[in-house]
């Protein structure tokens, strides 16, 4: 399968028919549709409150530096007109104070944010019950590939187990978030015990029921990482590498623009060329950085660099722990680097969580 978002729980009906072919006795287990249409809705309404929430923020940011080269520039429109000049000063103004509104007061902004980061702690958390779930019920789950009352059975403990997340977690979503981004260390992200009814080493469908768990859990969450950590072969919102090195050469390149007009002027004041101390020269070292000051506000609120480290160690993790499942020979061996992933995932949504919550677009 090629890399697509939420392909491992199956929200088309083409991933659902690839899924029955390759997984044809342990697919019943993987297929949830009441998990679908609950992660669907949180997952629609934290991409649009994403969207909108970083929209007000560089907004923010813009107006911000507007403000800033409008006031820095008064040399350029001194001999203007007076009413130029007064409606420079008010659009200047405007700008200025339309800024603080949004980014330090959270005008338009601070609500979108928190909605986006509770829907995508609703998401996170549905993907691991699911897959936590389907590796910590392996026994059950391969007693119900060869009996139909098993696999009743078992859908109706997952049904049960699902109905509970939805009250004890997701109708009290606010309160889950602030319970972890506040916290010091805010405990593990398990959910079941995985020891308490491992699969039997012989039997027929096991091979089938790892093959799953690898390439839906394992496969899926490392070609995640790679995808939001390639350069060249992604959205620009989904490169977070490619957005930090981006950053980057905007402040370097800025730098050298700035040094370079310091030098001119410098140069005209030793050479005495008058054309040289023309305001543009001085005044455009002062615009270029207020824009450098505006990108890296921007590169401040969106953590690019936080992003891209946090997904290197994430899929270090991930690839230690898919070596010692591949290694391992026996379902007693196999369930240890199983629970590893799991508590990995959980504990790489923290810092995401919180760096998001308290990353801010105010110069």
């Amino acid at each position: 399968m090629a890399y697509a978002f939420n392909n491992d729980i199956f929200l088309t009906e083409e991933d659902r028919e690839t899924a029955r072919r390759a997984f044809p006795n342990v697919y019943y287990a993987l297929d949830n549709p009441a998990l679908r249409d609950v992660f669907k809705t949180h997952d629609v309404r934290a991409n649009r409150s994403k969207a909108r929430s970083r929209r007000w923020g560089v907004a923010a940011v813009a107006l911000a530096t507007a403000a800033l080269m409008i006031a820095a520039s008064s040399p350029l429109y001194a001999d203007f007109p007076q009413d130029w000049k007064r409606a420079i000063s008010i659009v200047g103004a405007f700008c200025g104070i339309a800024s603080v509104m949004i980014g330090y007061f959270g005008v338009m902004f601070r609500g979108r944010k928190l909605r986006w980061l509770t829907d995508r702690l609703a998401t996170e958390r549905l993907r691991q019950f699911h897959f936590q779930h389907f590796a910590a019920h392996g026994g059950p789950i391969l007693r119900g590939a060869r009996d139909e009352a098993a696999r009743a059975a078992y859908l109706a403990l997952r049904d049960r187990d699902f109905e509970r997340l939805k009250v004890d977690f997701l109708a009290r979503i606010e309160d889950e978030f602030y319970a972890i981004v506040e916290a010091e260390d805010p405990d593990s992200g398990l959910l079941f015990d995985f020891t308490a009814d491992l699969p039997g080493a012989d039997d027929p469908h096991l091979d089938e029921y790892y093959r799953a768990y690898e390439l839906l859990r394992f496969q899926r969450q490392i070609d995640y990482c790679n995808l939001l950590l390639s350069e060249g072969r992604n959205l620009w919102k989904h490169a977070p590498a490619r957005q930090a090195r981006f950053f980057g050469a905007v402040g370097l390149s800025c730098l050298v623009v700035i040094l370079s007009l310091d030098s001119l002027v410098f140069m005209g004041s030793i050479l005495d060329l008058p054309f040289l101390a023309a305001p543009i020269f001085s005044v455009g070292g002062v615009l270029i950085a207020f824009f450098a000051l505006g990108a890296r506000t921007i590169e401040d609120g969106l953590q690019p660099g936080v992003e891209a480290e946090r997904m290197r160690q994430y899929r270090i993790a991930l690839n230690r722990s898919h070596a010692r499942f591949r290694g391992a020979k026996t379902p007693a061996e196999k369930i240890e680097p199983m629970i590893d992933l799991e508590n990995a995932s959980f504990e790489e949504m923290i810092p995401f969580l919180k760096t998001n919550y308290f990353a801010t677009f105010v110069m």
